[in-house]
């Protein structure tokens, strides 16, 4: 498995992506556990606050009715109650009643107030009729807060908040009676039910008698039937006040149901680890089409390149891939090329091995009775000087030298012999065309005894003489300039005849660079030697104007790449 794993791209990148999802599986798995512990603080502070408030807001409402019944019972009154003695029908009745519309203007939640003494006799009543369970008739010497059922025609229980009343006399407190408030619940359960708010909370307000004497529930916990249900439940948090007055309060709230804090971030952790996955199904995905896949192309291609040699990939892509690809066409392309380099070359190769033998066998015709040829040249001088004829005994001993150049053995002279081989043929263009034409042949004194292939000039200057100046009526010059500059020796041959239109240069371009198809025998000859002989290490270029001239010029190294010997070495090495 391992091997296979190393041996493909596609599979280390899958098993890079497996530990990248344990690790974020690991991370989401603590972040989870993270957020619950949160959401048990979270939940656990709000029970501890709603707790809190509700006690507050006991206390608060306790103060309130205090300070009412306070003001109820003032200490003129409480002597009067004292005394044992009943208000109904006085003038502190009415007094204390004015006080109660009071009170109740501002406290519309409190339905009556009765007045008892110490005896637990009502002796003033006020409000709506009351009717006091047996089990709440007794005297109180400390403030209670407790919840009953007061009102004969009314089937719902009420607070009722009994306020044991103390006078002073001679510096002693002393209780001379009880104030009883009888309460709606909805005030303070209003003030409970305002507690919870949006919060997945629930709030109980339970007595000794009545267990359930309020239950407000929020948010997710609407649907719970009691506060008992909770306690048990391990997504609950629960709490419960001390009794107060005979009331205790306990709140409940629910873990997840009050997440609203770790909310955000729980979601926050959920979105990223589906974009993660997201992701790396896209990554893998990518790595497929845009790697594995195309490098599964490439290597089929390669397998059939052999079969299909014109075939190419032709990825239109500009990455790595797209590079690789491009560079692999560009590699078949230029092997192509090669190969089709080869093939010319063997045809050139067999052109050139060709037109060797047709100039050894030229050669061979030259080579025929040569000592006739020189002694007939010899006599003709001879009868000349006899005649006195020196010109044409010069000229005939000009003639005699250039045919001993022709069929000397060697393919290699100097630039020295081809020199004084064209003063040789400058002679007898002379004397042919009686001094109309000039040849003139100048060379630096080091490049005279460097290698140079015979009969090298003469074929250029022949071509200056018959094509450029012949048709001419005026005289003509022909000027041969050879030089040696850093390592090469340079060659310019111009003559002043009538030039060539644009399209016959053209054409003699052409010939130069194709000699194997040119008609011109010389041009072609001299081209096919020179790549024989120096291969692609020489230059020729040619320019002409019409009735201005020719100019050729020629760029050739120091030195003979090869003897002359035909070998298959050297006809390769001429091609390429």
């Amino acid at each position: 498995m391992i091997r296979k794993i190393k041996n493909s791209i596609l599979l280390q990148m899958i098993s890079i992506i497996m530990i990248i999802l344990v690790i974020l599986t690991g991370v989401f798995i603590v972040a989870r556990r993270y957020v619950r512990t949160v959401a048990e603080e979270n939940a656990e502070n709000l029970a501890d606050n709603l707790l809190r408030q509700a006690d507050n807001a006991l206390s608060i409402y306790e103060d309130m009715l205090r300070y009412n019944a306070a003001y109820l019972c003032r200490f003129s009154l409480v002597d009067r109650m004292g005394e044992g003695t009943s208000l109904m029908g006085s003038s502190a009745e009415a007094q204390i009643s004015s006080y109660f519309s009071q009170i109740t203007l501002k406290n519309g939640e409190i339905r009556s107030a009765v007045l008892f003494d110490t005896d637990m006799n009502e002796i003033a009543s006020f409000g709506k009729k009351t009717t006091f369970p047996e089990q709440q008739r007794y005297l109180r010497y400390e403030e209670d807060l407790n919840a009953d059922y007061y009102f004969e025609d009314i089937d719902d229980f009420f607070y009722a908040f009994y306020y044991p009343i103390y006078s002073t006399l001679n510096g002693q407190g002393h209780l001379t009676g009880m104030c009883v408030f009888v309460l709606d619940h909805w005030t303070l359960d209003g003030t409970i039910l305002n507690l919870i708010g949006m919060d997945s909370a629930a709030i109980l307000i339970s007595d000794s008698k009545h267990l359930d004497l309020s239950w407000y529930t929020g948010g997710s916990l609407t649907d719970a039937e009691s506060m008992d249900s909770l306690k048990t439940d391990p997504d609950i948090v629960f709490r419960e006040g001390d009794w107060q007055n005979g009331i205790r309060i306990a709140t409940a709230t629910s873990i997840v149901g009050n997440q609203e804090r770790s909310k955000a971030l729980r979601q926050l952790i959920v979105v990223a680890f589906s974009l993660t996955l997201a992701l790396l199904a896209f990554i893998i995905l990518f790595s497929y089409t845009q790697m594995a896949q195309p490098l599964h192309k490439i290597a089929r291609f390669i397998d059939r390149t052999m079969r299909h040699p014109d075939d190419r990939l032709g990825f239109k892509r500009t990455d790595d891939v797209g590079v690789v690809a491009a560079r692999l066409d560009h590699m078949l392309d230029e092997n192509q090329k090669m190969l089709q380099e080869v093939r010319d070359g063997k045809i050139r190769l067999y052109e050139t091995q060709l037109a060797q033998q047709e100039m050894e066998i030229l050669a061979y015709r030259n080579q025929i009775n040569p000592h006739f040829l020189y002694n007939t040249l010899s006599c003709m001088r001879d009868m000349a000087l006899i005649h006195d004829e020196d010109d044409i005994a010069e000229m005939a001993m000009a003639l005699s030298d250039i045919f001993r150049y022709a069929v000397k053995g060697s393919n290699i002279v100097t630039v020295r012999d081809e020199i004084e081989y064209i003063d040789k043929y400058a002679k007898i263009i002379d004397y042919r065309f009686m001094g109309k034409i000039t040849i003139d042949v100048n060379a630096d004194e080091e490049v005279l005894d460097k290698p140079v292939i015979r009969f090298f000039l003469q074929p250029l200057v022949e071509n200056s003489v018959f094509h450029g100046l012949e048709a001419s009526v005026d005289p003509g010059f022909v000027d041969v300039r050879i030089s040696y500059a850093g390592g090469r020796i340079e060659i310019e041959i111009e003559d002043d005849g009538c030039g060539m239109d644009e399209e016959t240069l053209e054409g003699v371009r052409y010939q130069l660079q194709n000699p194997g198809e040119s008609a011109s025998i010389g041009l072609s000859n001299i081209v096919q030697r020179l790549r024989l002989f120096y291969g692609h290490d020489y230059t020729i270029s040619i320019d002409s104007k019409t009735g201005e001239g020719t100019r050729i010029g020629i760029s050739i190294p120091d030195h003979i790449k090869d003897s002359g010997e035909r070998n298959a070495d050297t006809f390769i090495d001429a091609v390429n």
